[in-house]
């Protein structure tokens, strides 16, 4: 089974368990409460799906953008990293173009993408 997850720009979809490594971000970033609950819960039930095309869901993409990059790194020797490296890559490249444009709309200017 595969994860996957939607971005305005496009889908990122990867085998089950590099999705549950994104998951494990979240649950790890997240301050305690709903988003967090949630976030748990579709991990622990193996739905490894999630919509962050609503501007509301930045706090998400905002997680992945920032913080993937490191969070890998503490968790993965070099060799692990690599084999995940087309994967992730993409999500981090979804996450950003995302995150940008959810920036924009907030700050009341939409970012063409």
């Amino acid at each position: 089974m595969s994860g996957f997850v939607r971005f305005v720009d496009g889908d990122w979809s990867w085998n089950s368990s590099m999705t549950r490594i994104m998951f494990d971000l979240l649950e790890d970033r997240l301050p305690d409460g709903d988003q967090k609950a949630e976030i748990v819960e579709l991990r622990d039930n193996n739905v490894l799906m999630l919509d962050l095309r609503d501007p509301s869901q930045d706090q998400l993409v905002a997680i992945i953008t920032n913080d993937l990059n490191d969070y890998l790194a503490s968790r993965f020797d070099a060799n692990a990293r690599k084999d995940f490296e087309a994967g992730y890559s993409e999500l981090l490249r979804l996450a950003t173009a995302q995150h940008r444009r959810n920036q924009g709309q907030e700050s009341g200017h939409e970012t063409a993408g």
